[in-house]
């Protein structure tokens, strides 16, 4: 951790808090992108992330935009303290969440908050501003249908991407064509959702009070599946969610079958930012096309 950022970080912080803290700094688990530490003094704990404008041009202004959104939709989210550059690095600072333990309660819980940020709805696929899906910038520009949404916004520049770094091969391109070419018959016509859209099992907190507080979110108003679909990957929610998720605010028929086709874009997001170690679960589904 660079000294004079730590230090100009805790001088922030207790500008805002009007304090004289001196703080203590620990090295968290917060995801292969940011360095992330907990730091704590007298009853003040807070998170801090921390990268460089090389990586995020803008600072994580994008993701402050995003915990902001997901709030004014009666989203939990951590509180944000201060964010910031520092010469060349960046940061953001949030309250510290307590983690409580995943009980059945906790995951019917976490079911209502998402199932009542998918009914705030928009007239149009899409969002204002881009933001970012890892390390990667996400377009959002908007879209009358969440196909076509899905088409430009989301497959065609991971794919061009991948192909351009190749990872993916003249065959692949073509099996997507084929699957552009279908996507209109495939999704179900629903309003626009507002969507936290990167909802994996690492971008929620089970809070001491039972309920899920939303992490780094990659937000939009886009198919409310597409959240559904991604809690499926890298070791899924409870059937506990899924179920309560359902009784509230009940899928179409089919989505199994359409969760692999909403799975593409954060497989691709990996392929492009971690290897060819995803091509084998891209090529399954996309050969069906």
């Amino acid at each position: 951790m660079d000294l004079k950022l730590q230090q100009h970080i805790e001088s922030e912080i207790n500008i805002k808090l009007n304090r004289n803290l001196r703080f203590n700094w620990q090295a968290v688990g917060g995801g292969s992108i940011n360095t992330t530490h907990k730091i704590s003094s007298e009853n003040f704990n807070y998170f801090v992330k921390t990268n460089t404008t090389s990586v995020f041009k803008n600072g994580f202004k994008e993701e402050v935009l995003g915990l902001q959104f997901l709030k004014k939709q009666d989203t939990i989210v951590p509180k944000i303290i201060i964010e910031g550059i520092f010469n060349n690095h960046i940061y953001l600072v949030l309250a510290w969440i307590d983690e409580g333990d995943k009980t059945v309660q906790f995951w019917k819980n976490f079911a209502f908050q998402l199932a009542n940020l998918h009914q705030h709805s928009s007239e149009q696929f899409g969002l204002e501003y881009p933001n970012y899906m890892g390390e990667l910038l996400q377009k959002n520009a908007f879209y009358n249908d969440f196909f076509t949404f899905f088409i430009e916004n989301r497959l065609k520049p991971q794919v061009k991407l991948a192909f351009n770094k190749g990872l993916i091969q003249t065959k692949e391109l073509s099996h997507f064509e084929n699957l552009y070419k279908q996507l209109p018959s495939l999704f179900p016509i629903e309003k626009p959702s507002a969507v936290h859209g990167d909802l994996w099992s690492g971008n929620f907190i089970c809070s001491l009070n039972n309920k899920a507080v939303f992490i780094d979110p990659a937000v939009y108003y886009g198919h409310r599946e597409i959240d559904l679909a991604m809690s499926t990957l890298f070791g899924g929610f409870s059937l506990e969610f899924y179920n309560a998720y359902q009784e509230i605010l009940p899928l179409e028929k089919g989505f199994k079958s359409r969760k692999d086709i909403y799975n593409l874009y954060p497989l691709l997001i990996h392929l492009n930012l971690f290897g060819r170690s995803y091509f084998r679960s891209i090529e399954t589904i996309v050969s069906k096309f």
